[in-house]
């Protein structure tokens, strides 16, 4: 019945027999008879299905948020008749974006293993909206992005403030510099985060204000092609600063403040309201609230 019950609650946020089946690792068919054999149960039908659309009934919409609570209160259960444990373990599942999950992440998480052996950590990198869809349908405990958004259901907690910094090639006659303003922006090569990502958005905003147009020559979907690119003198970049710590330490990027900013790259930590931390939850998002050492040679620039 439990089964059933997350089952029913997975296909009734995402409309979809396919994407339940996936997240369950299920045949849309053996979601088709998992849902059959709860209305015959409870004697009603609770989703309405055609060719195109999913609709959720009168009895379905109730019976999801009696599933709801059964479900809370049975995950409460299951943790009061663990055997208590003196070291922290269980899985603990975390998803993020790729950049963040790349270059912001690593340093805590090897403090967390440091501190916490037994626990079976599991992290996924995921697209933006795929991240608060794994939070908000608990297949992940815990999750990471850049710019978070509000949301209803959703604890959203400060990770990490990093900031924004041009970014130019050593041999760059900007290199020398430590700021520069946006307006010498102005008519530049210009290489960019693909269009509809969030990195992408915050940063024309940021040249929409300055009143700046770039000469965009490449759109990238990932970091790692934009400095890449701007290495071999291709154009410059904006980028957060935790991502290219190697970089300066080999010597192969030079960051550039802006003289309008600091230009912020906030990332969030996005947990479910109302719902119960794991004590491995906690002790994490404990970690990840916990202040990061600055690495030697990359202090603050002025």
């Amino acid at each position: 019945m439990i089964r059933s019950l997350r089952l029913f609650c997975d296909l009734v946020e995402t409309r979809s027999f396919t994407t339940t089946g996936r997240r369950h690792y299920m045949t849309q068919s053996a979601v088709s008879q998992h849902l059959k054999a709860l209305e015959a149960k409870l004697g009603h039908r609770l989703i309405e299905r055609d060719r195109r659309h999913l609709a959720v009934t009168a009895h379905g919409r109730l019976v999801y948020d009696a599933a709801q609570e059964i479900l809370w209160r049975y995950q409460q259960l299951e943790r009061a008749l663990a055997k208590p444990a003196k070291e922290v373990s269980g899985a603990l599942r975390i998803a993020a974006s790729l950049t963040v999950g790349l270059y912001v992440l690593p340093p805590y998480l090897t403090d967390f293993f440091r501190q916490y052996p037994r626990v079976d950590l599991r992290v996924t990198y995921l697209e933006v909206p795929e991240v608060y869809d794994a939070v908000l349908t608990r297949h992940a405990d815990v999750g990471l992005v850049a710019f978070p958004e509000p949301h209803p259901q959703l604890i959203i907690q400060q990770f990490v403030r990093d900031r924004l910094v041009v970014i130019v090639p050593p041999t760059h006659p900007w290199a020398k510099l430590k700021r520069i303003s946006l307006k010498r922006l102005n008519g530049q090569p210009f290489i960019a985060m693909q269009r509809g990502s969030l990195m992408r958005r915050a940063v024309d905003r940021i040249f929409e204000r300055a009143q700046v147009d770039v000469g965009i020559l490449h759109e990238f979907d990932n970091i790692e092609l934009i400095k890449r690119a701007v290495e071999v003198r291709s154009g410059l970049a904006i980028v957060p600063l935790k991502t290219i710590t190697t970089e300066i330490q080999a010597g192969t990027l030079k960051p550039l403040d802006v003289v309008e900013g600091p230009l912020q790259h906030p990332i969030g930590i996005l947990t479910v309201r109302h719902h119960e931390r794991s004590p491995a939850t906690q002790k994490l998002i404990t970690s990840l609230l916990a202040p990061e050492p600055v690495p030697e040679g990359m202090a603050a620039e002025a």
